[in-house]
């Protein structure tokens, strides 16, 4: 049935993430096999993008996509007790809700805070990326990500994805992109002005 389905996506979208996660520890691995208890303190600086538009809210997940999201990324960040992670939110504008820190309990808390609807409407995607990209660039740690949660395009925004993308390059940040949503239709909620029309 759809609650089938619904957990089938977010053990998918989990699995995404976790995979994400061992590409990280990966990329962070030290050379010698000596070195290995060093990584545990050494860290990544990892920052989280999430998308809030309005069409996060689509039940294709559940609850919706936008909660299915915060869930994994909480996941993820508690599987990751000894990183900088930050967190960036977008709509149709991109705003830091927590610069880097070790300090993850802040991180899920503000997380309860998040919203859709809380910044402009759109997906700038390019906007978002500029600015995670610029909250880790100038970071000593040993590798630097960010990871984009977004069900959308890019369509708003002065900054396309493919220049923050170069941007990330320049100062070696790897960015890893997450699609939250499935193809083909998902309900909606849709809030209508009293003089008819759609928000």
């Amino acid at each position: 049935g759809t609650s089938y389905k619904s957990v089938l996506r977010h053990v998918v979208f989990a699995f995404r993430l976790i995979c994400i996660s061992l590409i990280i520890v990966v990329l962070a691995r030290p050379q010698s096999r000596s070195s290995w208890k060093d990584v545990k303190t050494e860290g990544i600086d990892i920052m989280l993008s999430i998308d809030i538009s309005y069409s996060m809210l689509a039940k294709d997940f559940n609850p919706n996509r936008l909660d299915a999201a915060k869930e994994v990324a909480n996941e993820f960040i508690d599987a990751r007790p000894n990183d900088r992670i930050g967190l960036v939110i977008f709509g149709g504008e991109a705003f830091t809700q927590c610069p880097l820190t070790t300090d993850h309990a802040v991180i899920k808390n503000l997380f309860k805070d998040v919203n859709a609807g809380m910044l402009a409407q759109g997906t700038a995607i390019g906007m978002s990326l500029a600015d995670a990209v610029a909250r880790v660039k100038d970071s000593k740690a040993k590798s630097r990500v960010v990871i984009l949660l977004s069900d959308g395009v890019n369509n708003t925004g002065e900054i396309a994805p493919e220049t923050a993308g170069e941007i990330a390059k320049t100062f070696g940040v790897r960015i890893y992109t997450i699609g939250v949503g499935t193809r083909g239709k998902a309900l909606t909620p849709v809030d209508v002005y009293p003089n008819g029309q759609f928000a």
